[in-house]
């Protein structure tokens, strides 16, 4: 008997779908933010990794994109422009406010109300000739209101296909485990800018893991919490849960510069290089050996071999 393959499909906004897709030709898409104005709980339906279908409404009843479950969080709505951007599926911040503000009105919810997210990585926005009719004959019924499960393995095979032809690589950064990167698999602009691709679902799912505090310091202003890599980013794998630790924003630039690094055994060490080049660093040195806060989630923890991997070449 054949292992079941989860996968969802959901009802998508048509003004969102063309916001990404503004002409009729396959766009790919790094991460997407899909909100849920009226959803006042997270969203269990799938693990990081497993796909998300968008079908779009009468008169089209297809599926007419996917993308592959990341993280699912309750936020502010300037947050969520904050982290996403125009990847909340609107140009401006004034364009996403007014819109979350029609749909608070027609659900009778508090504009301030948390907004319900769903994060995508790697999203597919497909031509119209290829989109995949979707309605009573696969049993999508007229009641679905929000999205409806399906099994890959069974009836789900048509989605499984379509995604064979169109994406069959798995996403690097949601894979179970982290592993070193042994080249720079960055792509640049022009050769001058270097792409970053998946940074707000990065910052997202290390929010969420660490519970929106500093692993340190434990401080919980969230406009001063960064996601931070351990082993500098060199590729979406790179944005993987296992290589990132939350650090307030003074600490993360430390981090990265080399003057404080975690020891695999999730302590705090800082350099005594900051005292030496600076005459200073009196507040940093009294967290030496604090023990960092970690994620219960033993699976989103920080990679031991990545700690390692800082100790010996960043930390001075």
């Amino acid at each position: 008997m054949e292992s079941a393959v989860p996968a969802v499909v959901a009802l998508t906004d048509e003004r969102w779908f063309t916001h990404f897709r503004p002409q009729d030709e396959l766009t790919a898409v790094d991460e997407v933010n899909f909100w849920r104005p009226a959803a006042q709980t997270g969203f269990r339906a799938l693990r990081p990794g497993q796909p998300f279908f968008f079908r779009l409404k009468a008169p089209y009843r297809a599926i007419a994109g996917f993308g592959f479950f990341a993280v699912s969080s309750q936020v502010s709505v300037p947050l969520a422009w904050e982290i996403f951007g125009d990847r909340n599926g609107d140009a401006s911040k004034a364009a996403f406010e007014q819109r979350i503000r029609g749909y608070r009105t027609r659900f009778r919810r508090a504009e301030d109300a948390p907004l319900s997210c769903i994060v995508l990585r790697d999203a597919v926005f497909l031509p119209r000739r290829s989109w995949l009719p979707w309605d009573l004959e696969e049993g999508w019924q007229p009641n679905v209101v929000s999205y409806k499960g399906y099994d890959l393995a069974t009836d789900g095979r048509r989605l499984e296909a379509l995604l064979q032809s169109t994406h069959p690589d798995p996403v690097p950064d949601l894979q179970p485990t982290f592993e070193l990167l042994q080249h720079d698999l960055r792509s640049r602009v022009e050769a001058v800018h270097v792409e970053r691709p998946g940074q707000g679902t990065f910052r997202l799912r290390l929010l969420e893991a660490y519970g929106r505090q500093c692993a340190v310091t434990g401080e919980h202003a969230v406009p001063v919490l960064d996601a931070a890599h351990i082993q500098p980013y060199l590729g979406p794998a790179s944005n993987h849960p296992q290589n990132g630790i939350v650090l307030r924003s003074d600490l993360h630039r430390l981090y990265d510069k080399g003057y404080v690094t975690v020891t695999p055994d999730l302590r705090l060490e800082v350099s005594s290089r900051l005292r030496d080049e600076f005459e200073n660093g009196k507040h940093y040195y009294q967290m030496v050996g604090r023990e960092i806060h970690v994620p219960r989630e033993r699976r989103l923890a920080p990679s031991v071999e990545a700690l390692e991997w800082h100790a010996d070449n960043v930390f001075r």
